[in-house]
């Protein structure tokens, strides 16, 4: 599947659980912080990839996006605005992530503070990448399908906060 594709089906998935994720916590929790973490991977990956960087086969979730906000991987303007506030926003959703991808036989949970923090540096992470400021022109074709389903997730983090 074409990368543009897959980011653009992530955040469709993630969307239609930012919306179910009030009436069905406990099912659409799991995978809206997976989706979320899962589409902000893939843009940096995108545009990484856009940009000649040699992205490793066993990159993390926050090292692509620390390799993106890299002036050197990401020639400004195109560099990913990343400071420690979006750092440990996005950390903490990874950890959500983490636990529930590889259970220790606890149960799953995520806060709506782990949620309306982690959102936001996960949709704007696609929108600077891939929207607002791509390396390459058209990296997504369906921008105005793209941008609904990334406001349908920040309306859920906006509400949570």
């Amino acid at each position: 599947m074409q990368a543009s594709k897959a980011l653009f089906e992530t955040v469709r998935f993630t969307a239609v659980h930012a919306g179910l994720y009030l009436d069905a916590r406990e099912t659409s929790g799991p995978w809206l912080a997976t989706g979320a973490v899962l589409m902000a991977q893939q843009a940096a990956a995108l545009a990484l990839k856009a940009a000649g960087d040699a992205i490793p086969a066993q990159a993390g979730a926050t090292e692509l996006l620390l390799r993106a906000a890299s002036r050197d991987r990401l020639p400004s303007p195109y560099t990913l605005p990343f400071g420690m506030a979006a750092r440990q926003g996005f950390d903490r959703l990874v950890e959500a992530r983490n636990s529930f991808m590889h259970p220790r036989g606890t149960a799953w949970h995520v806060s709506d503070h782990t949620l309306s923090l982690g959102l936001p540096v996960a949709v704007q992470t696609v929108r600077h990448l891939v929207l607002v400021q791509p390396i390459e022109p058209g990296l997504v074709e369906d921008h105005a399908a793209l941008q609904n389903a990334l406001d349908d997730i920040a309306a859920l983090a906006d509400f949570l906060s």
